[in-house]
């Protein structure tokens, strides 16, 4: 009964969350506004400092070592921490399938009922030490080509719901709904 109603939660959570990433030929963008690299997680009644100190409990529930992948902070304003994925995608090659690992850093800025939500640096590659790049030629992998188009579309909707993913169970943690640990 407990996976049903945290599977309805998740459901629901997902048809009203308004904060995507969506994946362009420049990078990751709000996909309400691709003018913007950031996304804004609302919190009501929250405070700024409040939002920064979950910001911190969240890190230290999810990352091994959170005092490791913490590069910055600014008490009550500012977060910025690096994420290792080492499962991070699979795309497909030809026949094959590549499975990408990628090494990402997030930054949050807090004000009062609301964080802001950018990735500001991504490195994706694989076993091979091949990067994957928003937009590139024919000798490397790439989503998109130079002229825009779009040519690896496994990659784009992947690379979009692992940060989506990532950005609902922020903002869950965040407006206290998350599924508590009964033990």
């Amino acid at each position: 009964m407990k996976k049903i109603t945290l599977l309805l939660l998740l459901m629901f959570a997902n048809f009203s969350f308004g904060q995507k990433i969506t994946v362009t030929p420049t990078g990751l963008k709000d996909s309400g506004n691709i003018e913007k690299s950031f996304v804004i997680i609302h919190a009501e009644g929250k405070t700024a400092k409040q939002l920064y100190d979950e910001s911190l409990k969240y890190i230290n529930k999810n990352y091994k070592s959170a005092d490791d992948v913490i590069k910055g902070k600014t008490d009550g304003e500012y977060l910025k921490f690096v994420t290792f994925a080492p499962s991070f995608i699979t795309i497909k090659n030809g026949f094959a399938k590549a499975p990408f690992t990628a090494k990402y850093t997030t930054e949050l800025s807090f004000k009062d009922n609301k964080v802001k939500y950018e990735i500001i640096e991504l490195e994706m590659y694989n076993e091979a030490n091949y990067k994957l790049n928003f937009t590139g030629s024919e000798i490397s992998f790439f989503i998109f080509n130079k002229k825009g188009e779009l040519k690896k579309e496994d990659a784009k909707n992947s690379i979009e719901e692992y940060f989506n993913a990532n950005i609902l169970s922020l903002s869950n943690f965040l407006q206290g709904k998350t599924v508590e640990d009964k033990w």
